[in-house]
């Protein structure tokens, strides 16, 4: 079995590795880009030998939302996002069995992946 400080340096090592593939890997993808004419939001899939490459372009959008609710539409073009917050989940949890009780029913949980970090001592 390694030890820690082998498995560190084969993460250190395979971090490096995957840093230089992504580069490469984002450098093929600009130059098919620059190859490939697509609208500005929308994809394009053509043929390279025996490979298919789809090349898909997008819009990002930012808003100042309170600017816009300011001009007081009707309808205006906003959306409204809701979701669990977990920390007051977690709260319930801790101090409400009862009400934890019932809403748990309709939470699933999950693992998140493990992190591990590593920084050169």
């Amino acid at each position: 079995m390694k030890s820690l400080e082998e498995l560190a340096t084969d993460l250190y090592d395979a971090k490096k590795a995957e840093e230089a593939a992504k580069a490469q890997r984002i450098e093929a993808e600009q130059a098919i880009a620059a190859l490939v004419e697509t609208p500005e939001n929308g994809s394009k899939t053509v043929t390279a030998g025996s490979l298919k490459i789809t090349v898909k372009r997008g819009l990002s959008y930012k808003a100042d939302v309170q600017a816009i609710l300011g001009l007081g539409l009707a309808d205006p073009p906003l959306k409204t996002k809701i979701e669990l917050h977990e920390k007051a989940y977690e709260e319930i949890r801790q101090t409400d069995p009862d009400l934890f009780a019932k809403v748990s029913r309709f939470v699933t949980v999950t693992p998140r992946k493990v992190a591990v970090s590593l920084n050169l001592a």
